[in-house]
């Protein structure tokens, strides 16, 4: 008898902890800031006092504030915390993307010096020997120098030097599209990063509560209260629970190398990332129309387009300009024993059979492949936004609509199954088919907000925001 009273005792203990487990998984996190796009929520503190939590209170606990159970492996959260903006700032400087950029940029506007160069004069020095073929001829040396200069037309000269000026606006808009796409890659792994922390932290939980329950049913079958049946499914909760866990430790380890390998340097361990600013600053329904109106004009994909539209157009004009006369201006000076000759003259290339129609053809035809590059490329990031945009909207909505009681009601109705298998109504089965709909709920709200991340994130790349 005092054996049965021991155990009931102990059931009463742990049904007790089982209750006070979901207070403290809710700890409150603002739901307009998802996963690695805001400050984190200050922990909630544990009372006891109530079992129902409030909808504004169903939201998993601050990354800051919690270390991992002890489970499959012990693992923490501890180590240098890394903001997102000075991992962005130092990828800047050292990565090997923004060097080419910045290198190709240099060799451009290099290239504008090359096209503004003036030609260099030609200088010709000969000497030779005269010799007489009669008598009263004088023998005697015969020197010969000359000089040549040519002479471009300014229409030629300008258009050299825009098609050069086109490249380098070209090189520019490149370099601002790369360190965008740096950018973005790295919110991307951050919040890919954050939120894989944030679902190691709930697995944790999740499989310590389990095997609270696993321990909890133990004693009601040693007893024989319960049967055998009830015990082996809880323990097959139980390492579900842990084989979550270990794949979400996999995954996280995996986005750590991610990391690592966008930025292109190795970061102190352990680390963690800040999620204050892991997001770029938050968007309203009412910014759809200003984002929309200024897309091309701060999209760096259309800007490309349009400078290689106009570079193209400009190489027209290059091309017309070398069919004019080519002009070469000639002096030359002559002496040998018995006189001396000066001469003083032009040499014109005249455009009678090549007059570069082909060329000139061609660079039509570029300019048309040009207009039509830039014409789909309009398009698609049009398209690009409003998926973006309605994918905004649509993750904003569903991270609301769990944010608000989804989740909370979830909660709700484990603790009244929980409360219903205590006093013998409900059965173990119901108790955890509860257990495992909050846990699919509560990685739907982390989905969503990860969701959120992305969406905001893909609208600074076409926007910049």
């Amino acid at each position: 008898m005092m054996k049965l009273l021991k155990y009931s005792i102990g059931g009463v203990v742990c049904s007790a902890a089982l209750l006070l487990l979901p207070g403290w998984v809710g700890a409150q996190t603002p739901p307009s800031k998802p996963v690695g796009a805001g400050a984190a929520a200050k922990p909630a503190v544990a009372t006891g006092a109530s079992s129902r939590t409030s909808p504004a209170q169903v939201s998993l606990p601050p990354l800051s504030s919690l270390r991992l159970a002890a489970g499959a492996g012990e693992s923490t959260l501890e180590g240098a915390v890394l903001s997102v903006a000075a991992l962005i700032e130092q990828a800047r400087r050292e990565s090997p993307a923004v060097a080419q950029a910045l290198a190709e940029l240099a060799f451009q506007r290099a290239g504008v010096g090359v096209a503004m160069a003036i030609p260099n004069p030609e200088v010709e020095l000969q000497q030779g020997r005269t010799q007489a073929r009669q008598a009263q001829g004088l023998d005697g040396s015969s020197p010969l120098w000359g000089v040549a200069q040519s002479l471009e037309w300014p229409a030629l000269r300008g258009a050299r030097r825009e098609v050069a000026e086109r490249r380098v606006q070209t090189a520019q808009v490149q370099l601002n599209l790369t360190d965008r796409e740096l950018v973005a890659a790295i919110r991307r792994a951050c919040a890919e990063l954050l939120r894989l922390e944030e679902e190691e932290l709930t697995a944790a939980e999740d499989l310590a509560l389990t095997e609270q329950i696993r321990s909890r049913i133990g004693m009601s079958t040693r007893a024989g209260e319960v049967p055998r049946f009830d015990l082996t499914r809880a323990e097959g909760e139980v390492a579900i629970a842990r084989k979550v866990l270990e794949t979400t430790r996999l995954r996280r380890g995996q986005a750590r190398f991610d990391l690592r390998r966008v930025l292109g340097w190795e970061l102190p361990e352990p680390f963690r990332i800040d999620p204050t600013d892991a997001a770029p600053p938050r968007i309203a329904v009412v910014d759809f129309e200003r984002l929309l109106s200024a897309l091309e004009a701060t999209n760096p994909e259309l800007a490309i387009a349009q400078s290689e539209l106009a570079r193209s157009r400009q190489e027209i004009a290059f091309e017309k300009a070398q069919v004019w006369p080519k002009v070469v201006l000639r002096a030359t000076h002559e002496a040998d024993s018995v006189a001396s000759l000066t001469r003083f003259g032009a040499q014109v290339v005249l455009p009678i059979f090549d007059q570069r129609a082909g060329a000139i053809a061609q660079a039509v035809a570029n300019a048309e492949r040009s207009r039509a590059a830039l014409a789909l490329r309009r398009m698609e990031v049009l398209n690009g936004f409003e998926s973006a945009w309605r994918a905004w909207l649509a993750a904003e909505a569903q991270l609301r609509a769990l944010d608000a009681g989804i989740v909370s009601r979830a909660r709700e109705i484990l603790g009244t199954a929980e409360a219903a298998y205590r006093y013998g109504e409900r059965g173990i089965l119901e108790t955890l088919d509860a257990q495992r709909q909050f846990r699919a709920v509560r990685n739907e709200l982390i989905a969503a907000r990860y969701a959120v991340a992305l969406t905001r994130i893909e609208l600074e790349r076409l926007t910049g925001l």
